[in-house]
């Protein structure tokens, strides 16, 4: 799809992706709630994202107001970093731009650069500063993202959307009901574009213990993320095997011969390192 330019415009999923934002952003929701939500709506690929904000204070600090997708131990909760500091977040607020770079390009950029949660595999970052507000938002994928104009400017149009984020000042209340149904259509993937794409680490993992009969609460205990973590990966991996949840998954793992059954169960420690 080109624009009148004859330059790349947006994909189809990346125009959905905008458009949920958009809806997301005019509920506003508490801002954990919001990270949670924009972690199914920011990956044009379509897989689930680590999601933080931080908000820039009067002595100069970023601190973490909310976050998404981070192990327990990385205690994101706690991250500050100061304006002078000759890292990605303080850089891009001072451009005032989105950056965006794949995890082999940051130690070069950025000798200073230390991964916050290296327990959790990821590709890719994207920092968008908003236009106003003093806040940056921060999204680590689990895929590479290709260095493109289009990509660039998605990006770009989440950084404005995320602008208007205001909690409380809008007239509308985001109920928990509303938070649920919100949650539940922003995790429904289209299966067509899902079904046999390979699953991630994690995803494999959560699969495995899927299939042994752990509940979702069981499984963020093990694995040290989440309850609704797991639960926005169990829907992705649903549509990418084609089924239709739970049950059609540990139907398969019963039917399944052992000797062909995949070696899935395989430590946390190899999972993440």
């Amino acid at each position: 799809m080109r624009d009148r330019g004859g330059g790349m415009s947006f994909s189809d999923r990346q125009i959905r992706n905008l458009f949920e934002i958009v809806k997301i952003v005019h509920l506003s929701p508490e801002p954990n709630e919001l990270c949670a939500l924009l972690a199914t709506r920011v990956c044009p690929e379509g897989e689930l994202v680590k999601v933080y904000f931080a908000k820039l204070h009067q002595d100069g600090y970023f601190r973490t107001v909310a976050s998404f997708g981070y192990s327990r131990e990385s205690k994101i909760h706690e991250y500050q970093v100061g304006l002078i500091r000759s890292v990605p977040m303080p850089d891009a607020y001072l451009r005032s731009e989105v950056v965006i770079f794949n995890k082999e390009e940051l130690p070069l950029k950025y000798p200073e650069f230390q991964t916050i949660d290296p327990r959790t595999p990821w590709e890719s970052l994207a920092i968008t500063p908003t236009i106003s507000g003093g806040l940056v938002f921060v999204f680590r994928l689990q895929v590479s993202l290709k260095k493109s104009r289009s990509t660039q400017l998605y990006f770009e149009a989440i950084a404005q959307i995320l602008s208007f984020y205001r909690k409380g000042s809008q007239e509308i209340s985001f109920t928990v009901e509303e938070s649920k149904k919100l949650e539940i259509e922003s995790i429904s993937p289209d299966n067509n574009e899902l079904k046999d794409r390979p699953l991630t680490k994690r995803q494999r993992t959560i699969m495995a213990l899927i299939q042994e009969g752990l509940t979702n609460s069981q499984i963020a205990g093990e694995i040290g993320y989440s309850e609704s973590l797991v639960r926005q990966e169990s829907v992705l991996i649903y549509a990418k095997l084609g089924i239709r949840g739970r049950v059609d998954l540990r139907a398969e793992s019963s039917a399944m011969p052992r000797s062909l059954e995949p070696n899935l169960k395989v430590s946390c420690s190899l999972i993440f390192p």
